[in-house]
């Protein structure tokens, strides 16, 4: 039985330093664990839609490796992968055409029994095609459904659940979803800190049957409270993971432990003093042509504030003497 390996959603990056490796070592390491007979990747192995040279080299060499090892691959064009958003098909992946088969536009697989369907904008185009898929056939594509929106949660779309007729494999939304017919198989590792916590995937289908397995080393994003970091060394260093970390320190200032961190990139976020409950819910009952200093300690006497009254009036006072 022919083993496909299915993944998307690679999005390759040159930043922060030393993901871009990161994210070809994973890939690297996931096409030698076994011997595949094809591997299909379903759009967005870049990031930007005009890509560094890095970037480019790196793409490539996951390409040669597929070539030294005699398995083909196929390339959907996803929407990152677009130099533009005119539909037109143009696509730096063209440069890998030597061993790969790039997907630029809707393509029929009938030896096969395969439809392709790459990132179009116009999402009537995607719904025709999807009609024109004959009965028995697996698609694989780029786009999403209404209600399975990508991790940014900038958009929806047109296209539901009852266009699809065939058993089919998604990219572009980054979440792993499956409903009905239709798997959305998300990205192999996470690609933001909104993806913290997500079930990441690649499949391998086998005739009709489809497995699904986590990947064991790779790029990852963290958060955690200051105060959490010493009970969770041993999971944050885990040497087999690229861990891009975000502290969050809160009011009580609660130490990191830099010395003990062994992670390549840290990020650090401070909680805001305010949230809603701090708001002020003054209301003046009189009109307002003038800030002066009575309105302020009004203002300041109703705020729901952990400040006090004197420092923030001090406050006050040094601005107004300073201008």
């Amino acid at each position: 039985m022919t083993q496909t390996l299915l993944i998307t959603d690679l999005h390759f990056s040159d930043k922060p330093k030393g993901l871009l490796k990161a994210q070809q070592l994973a890939i690297y390491n996931l096409l030698i664990a076994e011997k595949y007979d094809e591997v299909i990747i379903m759009g967005d192995l870049m990031t930007h839609r005009k890509p560094s040279p890095s970037v480019l080299l790196a793409i490539k060499e996951v390409v040669d490796l597929c070539q030294r090892h005699e398995v083909p691959i196929t390339i959907i064009r996803g929407n990152h992968d677009s130099e533009t958003k005119a539909d037109d098909g143009v696509t730096s992946l063209s440069l890998f055409d030597y061993h790969a088969k790039i997907i630029t536009h809707t393509w029929f697989d009938h030896k096969t029994k395969r439809a392709f369907i790459p990132h179009y904008e116009n999402e009537e185009r995607i719904k025709k095609d999807l009609k024109n898929v004959p009965k028995d056939y697996v698609v694989f594509g780029h786009f999403g459904y209404r209600g399975a929106l990508n991790s940014a949660g900038d958009a929806d779309f047109d296209l539901r659940l009852s266009d699809f007729g065939n058993r089919s494999f998604l990219g572009h939304v980054h979440g792993f979803v499956q409903k009905k017919n239709v798997t959305v198989l998300g990205t192999p590792y996470t690609t933001n800190f909104g993806e913290v916590n997500k079930q990441s995937y690649y499949a391998i289908l086998e005739g009709t049957r489809v497995t699904f397995k986590p990947l064991t080393h790779g790029p990852r994003h963290l958060i955690y409270a200051a105060k959490d970091l010493e009970s969770n060394l041993e999971y944050i260093n885990d040497p087999n993971w690229f861990t891009m970390l975000r502290v969050i320190v809160g009011p009580d200032h609660y130490p990191i432990p830099y010395e003990k961190l062994q992670v390549p990139h840290l990020d650090v976020k401070y909680e805001p003093i305010f949230n809603e409950e701090n708001l002020s819910s003054y209301h003046p009952e009189r009109d307002l042509f003038t800030i002066n200093e009575m309105i302020i300690d009004d203002y300041v006497e109703a705020a729901n504030s952990t400040i006090s009254k004197e420092i923030l009036m001090s406050g006050y006072r040094r601005l107004k003497d300073e201008n």
